[in-house]
């Protein structure tokens, strides 16, 4: 038998004890002990009773647990559990949690949760959930979450307050903080999506064409929200007869100064290639404020100053640079790269989308 058919086994077992059970309030008991459900102490009717402290060598079905439960494979529990639990593989709780559960594989709570998660795969809570919950894939909360989040993928399909740090994060309504690389929420509250790729309905999404004083033609696109875009930004312009091509990422924040006029305060990071040569550091780094006047609800005009940063290690003859600076406020010059310092300008026309 494999691994997932055993899991699979396990679980329709513990299951199946409880459509069998009598509908009753469970009793107290202090311990109990079970090797394979129903060998233990509590046998047959073990899912009758709720026990202070539970220990199961491989699968334990019981009532509930107060303080603590322990086990090799299964935990399964029909009604409330408050405490530590502990499994090889698997907690199983139907009722409410309140506690610390730790597990090689999956937490499976039904109902509300408070307190610490911990699995090797994944945490799923099928109704609210609070507190902090950890797992090697997948955070899975089915309603309304709060509290922090770490996994490969974070998944809350009610509301999220708190922090979810992963991969992919995903909420209804945020009302905290994500980083991730893919960001997706339904609707902000008082949230930020931070990441490579933060998709937010009726979130802020612009293409921009500029101009500057070393880059002649620059497109731009933003997303994520006014208070806190990703920039994915390319260029090109020509120096010495050849071609200079930008390509760049950079965040940004667009704040309201009234109906028609907002400032924006960004910061870009791009590497140029200079006659095909895609090898050697080539860096221009700009902090831009920008004004946009808004023509009406898509289109705004742009222009603001910059300050610029261009560290290179590429030499055209036997000058370090790939673009006309046009005089610094401050250079460098070492053994293996320079440093070019200035103050520009750019100018340009943005679409919001």
């Amino acid at each position: 038998m494999t691994k997932t058919k055993f899991i699979s086994f396990v679980i329709l077992m513990a299951l199946g004890t409880t459509l069998t059970a009598q509908k009753k309030m469970p009793s107290n008991r202090k311990f109990q002990t079970t090797f394979f459900h129903p060998i233990g102490t509590n046998g047959i009717k073990s899912i009758d009773y709720t026990n202070d402290f539970s220990f199961n060598m491989l699968l334990g079905v019981n009532g509930g647990v107060n303080k603590m439960e322990i086990g090799g494979l299964v935990n399964y529990n029909k009604g409330d559990v408050n405490g530590f639990q502990l499994s090889g593989i698997a907690n199983l709780n139907h009722g409410n949690s309140t506690g610390a559960f730790i597990s090689g594989v999956c937490n499976i709570l039904n109902k509300d949760s408070k307190g610490f998660q911990l699995a090797g795969v994944s945490n799923i809570n099928c109704k609210n959930s609070e507190g902090v919950m950890i797992s090697g894939v997948a955070n899975i909360s089915k309603q309304n979450a709060t509290g922090f989040q770490l996994a490969v993928a974070n998944i809350n399909n009610g509301n999220f307050k708190g922090t979810q740090l992963g991969v992919f994060n995903l909420a209804k309504t945020l009302n905290g903080t994500q980083l991730g690389v893919l960001n997706i929420v339904d609707s902000i509250g008082k949230g930020t999506p931070i990441g490579l790729f933060s998709i937010v309905k009726n979130g802020y999404y612009a293409i921009e064409i500029s101009t500057s004083e070393v880059i002649n033609a620059n497109l731009t696109y933003k997303m994520g929200v006014e208070h806190f875009y990703t920039i994915f930004t390319t260029g090109y312009t020509r120096y010495k007869n050849e071609d200079v091509l930008k390509y760049g990422l950079g965040l940004g924040s667009l704040f309201s100064l009234g109906k028609k006029n907002q400032i924006a305060l960004e910061a870009e990071s791009s590497q140029l290639v200079y006659n095909n040569d895609w090898n050697k550091l080539n860096l221009l780094n700009t902090i831009k404020t920008n004004y946009h006047f808004r023509l009406n609800q898509k289109l705004s005009l742009v222009a603001g100053p910059t300050f610029n940063a261009y560290i290179t290690e590429k030499k055209t003859g036997n000058k370090y640079g790939t673009i006309n600076v046009p005089y610094t406020i401050y250079n460098h010059e070492s053994s293996k790269n320079k440093l070019f310092m200035w103050i520009g300008f750019n100018a340009g026309i943005s679409l919001r989308l």
